[in-house]
């Protein structure tokens, strides 16, 4: 059943083991991508002309200003190609970073299933034009639609998959673990904090990568 918004984690309600992302849609057509707990600081905006930016919120934008010095509140820009269906970003989530979390259960969570050892939890955000029909390829393992997020001009389909990484993907987690890990060594984090990694590129295929902050 299409909806404006979903909200989405790996676990269950007894073990939640990653941030809570959040998608949701405009009357408009625009479509936005954020973690729950930042949501009123960064986000992923796909606007209804194809542009899309990430970065400060409007909200945040005059604190980001005084505390960062930044002047631009959109730190990335790019335009989706006007394709019927264009995959606009993954989240990746490898199983080696989760976490058994605490959170505010009041909220209504789509749990999916823990990737197994070795694998990556993905969420694909697919933008496609009203009418089209997203098949899900056979080469992902456990790959279902989770969501339709439903606008008068276009829909967001949202799936969820296990995928394997190739080994550029494997050394590139490799090395932004072993950057976190330097970076926070000498920091007291509560349990559970979370780090996302979003990728900065000239084409339009975005990525997020979710990482444990221990």
């Amino acid at each position: 059943m299409p909806s404006n918004k979903v909200r989405l984690a790996i676990g269950s309600e007894k073990k939640c083991e990653s941030s809570i992302w959040r998608i949701w849609s405009n009357k408009k057509g625009d479509i936005y991508v954020a973690v729950r707990i930042l949501g009123g600081t960064y986000k992923m905006s796909l606007h209804k002309d194809g542009k899309c930016q990430f970065g400060f919120t409007a909200e945040f934008a005059r604190e980001a200003e005084q505390r960062f010095e930044v002047k631009q509140r959109h730190l990335e820009l790019w335009t989706l190609p006007e394709d019927n269906i264009v995959r606009a970003v993954q989240i990746l989530v490898p199983a080696s970073e989760l976490r058994d979390i605490k959170i505010d259960k009041s909220k209504d969570i789509t749990w999916l299933t823990a990737p197994p050892k070795g694998a990556i939890g993905t969420i694909s955000v697919f933008i496609c034009k009203s009418g089209e029909t997203i098949t899900i390829p056979c080469d992902a393992e456990n790959q279902w639609i989770v969501s339709v997020l439903d606008t008068p001009l276009r829909q967001a389909v949202i799936t969820y998959a296990f995928t394997y990484p190739d080994d550029s993907l494997t050394q590139l987690i490799t090395y932004e673990k072993g950057r976190l890990t330097s970076l926070t060594k000498d920091k007291c984090f509560p349990h559970g904090t979370r780090a996302t990694l979003w990728d900065s590129r000239k084409d339009h295929n975005r990525h997020v990568l979710e990482l444990a902050c221990d």
